[in-house]
């Protein structure tokens, strides 16, 4: 395998983070070998995901029997599992009121609905296939909302019935992407998306583009969608004109995808359709230069996708008719069963567990196609692109302790700059898209996290990451905008635009102002000497403190003229200053020590740092303004940076 160079022990993550509490049913099955503890490091390098289509039918049970499995295995790691439902949600129809009866009933995967990224089926678009999934798109609203479009959460186009493909990072190595299996290439009756099958499509090119980001990023690619491309002969039926039994004949739906995702070096593709269990070898869609060429099996490659067809969630079972299909490892029909997959850094590892009794099936594990460099505690991989946040963002972080002297600074672009002993460990690596919004120094200032404004985190020196927002978790239009450490360095604060805190680690939540109407977007925040509480400070001047932060005053309601940029505590812990961006500073019980404000300035102020007796002021083009008694260590004034600082923090 190719192993791609790390970019400074870089973590990207999204979904690192998302604690929902899970019900835990134990009086169904025992947890035993197959239903274990995600092996997840302290890094959340190993994720675990359920996978399973053809769902919830009417008085089969296996629905139920599947979702008491998964549901075991999401108590056991809730923050690194996720699930797959790979289309058909609901039987016969898919309409909104069978999904509510029947998917959302009580005991069934409605139960775990949050942790869970859907696909269309054809049942999707009613019994008979119609022109519209409605009913799937009214249940899976509020989850296909947040996946809806390009804003750093996630990439996609969910939201009417010609369109249903986006994607999602699992962890932070993998990269899962959904599509919709349901268009028109070989449905002549006018059912299904009507948007067409191939590259040239709509769909298509959005794959395209995402599979370019995801390999820039270096991520191991997961494509789920509802029909299988290959596939032995099985008694399911036809349910559709054209839709044949098989072998592997559902060509003219799947093949330029399934060629697409072959070139970028895709590890798996997850289907469904069929109600049995297959596993298929690594697979091209090439046929062989010889008989039996042309009938559309394919050939085994090991520069392919390995395919899982589950189709076992709770519909009807079927039974396979005749030989296995070219590339069939293992088949299993008759009985409910869900796909467990354990991804790894560089490999997985698959369980099929029974419904009945969570026992284990079929099992192997195999490398991934490529591979990226691991850190300790630290990976490189990156997410979908976000809207660029440039001087929005205004970061301050509390230096660390000891008699060294220095600050760093980081760009938009994650590009870090040191001076005095302030060691450069290394650039945040981001997609184009992303900003870098914080840097944020370890207590020992022996390494240091620059978070972007999506929540991806990168770990430097000795800074562990400790998680991150995955891509349920934050809002549209919400925006990570700082990070601070605990005071021991195994956990850290996110703060958003929103007023909301995020807490990861031994970081501890003291409240937010999540449910408050903000008069302004909160651009910083910082947390006390005693790590015991935190403040908020937002474009207005507006001040919120949490734990042990006591209010000094503030600049809410008052008439300014320039929007509030930072907040720094005082020394000493009693009173903290505001500083806007034209270098005016507002001092509350602290000392004024001076400012920019009435001076003209090359480039607006977006940060500052307490420093010593006083404090720092950077400039977008990188400039210091030094108001401490400590000797000024140098600045970018003279060399403006490519793209402008958005942090800047002190050491010592």
């Amino acid at each position: 395998p190719t192993l791609f160079p790390p970019k400074g022990a870089n973590v990207r993550k999204r979904w690192a983070g998302l604690a929902t509490t899970i019900a835990v049913v134990s009086s169904l099955l025992a947890l035993n070998g197959a239903i274990e503890t995600a092996k997840a490091d302290t890094a959340g390098q190993t994720w675990t995901l359920y996978a399973s289509g053809d769902v919830a039918s009417p008085n089969s049970g296996g629905d139920e029997q599947n979702a008491a499995v998964i549901k075991n295995g999401i108590a056991a790691d809730p923050d690194h599992t996720r699930v797959a439902m790979l289309g058909d949600g609901a039987y016969p129809d898919g309409s909104l009121a069978t999904y509510q009866a029947e998917y959302g009933k009580a005991g069934s995967w409605g139960d775990f609905k949050d942790k869970t990224y859907p696909v269309p089926g054809n049942h999707d678009y009613g019994q008979t296939m119609g022109p519209s999934d409605a009913g799937y798109r009214m249940y899976w609203d509020s989850t296909l909302q947040a996946l809806n479009g390009d804003h750093g959460d996630t990439s996609g186009d969910t939201l009417s019935d010609n369109s249903g493909w986006y994607s999602v990072d699992v962890g932070p190595y993998w990269h899962l992407i959904a599509l919709n299996w349901a268009c028109s290439n070989s449905n002549p009756t006018g059912g299904g998306s009507q948007s067409g099958c191939s590259e040239t499509d709509p769909q298509g090119k959005w794959l395209a583009g995402d599979l370019q980001k995801a390999t820039a990023a270096h991520k191991h690619i997961i494509a789920t969608w509802h029909g299988a491309r290959f596939f032995s002969t099985n008694d399911n039926g036809p349910q559709q004109p054209n839709d044949s039994v098989g072998p592997s004949t559902d060509f003219q739906k799947t093949n330029s995808y399934w060629k697409m995702l072959h070139a970028a070096g895709a590890d798996m593709v997850l289907a469904g359709h069929h109600h049995n269990y297959e596993r298929f070898g690594h697979m091209s869609i090439a046929e062989p230069p010889t008989p039996p060429a042309g009938d559309h099996q394919g050939t085994t490659d090991a520069t392919g996708p390995r395919e899982f067809v589950v189709g076992t969630g709770g519909g009807e079972p079927s039974h396979f008719i005749g030989s296995p299909a070219t590339g069939s490892e293992f088949r299993l029909d008759g009985q409910f069963g869900v796909l467990k997959l354990t991804l790894n850094p560089n490999s997985y590892s698959w369980q099929f567990l029974s419904a009945a009794d969570g026992s284990v099936l079929d099992s192997g594990s195999d490398t991934t196609l490529q591979a990226v460099a691991v850190g300790p505690g630290t990976t490189d991989t990156t997410t979908t692109t976000a809207p660029i946040c440039t001087g929005c963002t205004t970061p301050t972080t509390a230096p660390a302790p000891g008699n060294r002297r220095g600050y760093w600074m980081v760009g938009a672009d994650g590009k870090v700059y040191g001076f005095g002993t302030a060691q450069r460990f290394g650039d945040a690596g981001l997609t184009p898209g992303t900003s870098a919004v914080d840097l944020e120094p370890t207590p020992s200032g022996d390494g240091y996290w620059v978070v972007d404004d999506a929540g991806g985190v990168s770990s430097f020196g000795d800074a562990v990451f400790r998680g991150a927002p995955d891509s349920l978790t934050l809002k549209a239009g919400e925006k990570v905008t700082s990070l601070s450490s605990t005071a021991t360095g195994k956990g850290y604060w996110m703060f958003t635009n929103k007023g909301r805190v995020l807490t990861f680690g031994d970081a501890v939540a003291y409240g937010d102002m999540s449910k408050q109407t903000l008069n302004a977007p909160v651009l910083d925040s910082i947390v006390t000497p005693t790590g015991k509480g935190y403040y908020m400070v937002a474009a207005d001047g507006g001040i919120f403190s949490f734990g042990d932060a006591k209010f000094y005053g503030s600049m809410g309601g008052k008439k300014l003229n320039a929007p509030v940029q930072s907040l720094v505590p005082d020394s000493d812990g009693v009173g903290y200053w505001l500083v806007a961006s034209d270098g005016g500073i507002f001092a509350f019980d602290a000392p004024f020590k001076g400012s920019m404000g009435g001076q003209k300035l090359n480039k607006p102020v977006t940060g500052m740092v307490r420093y010593a007796d006083g404090y720092l002021m950077v400039g977008e083009d990188g400039g210091i303004f030094n108001f401490s008694n400590q000797q000024f260590l140098g600045s970018l004034g003279d060399k403006p940076p490519a793209r402008p600082i958005v942090s800047v923090a002190a050491l010592g």
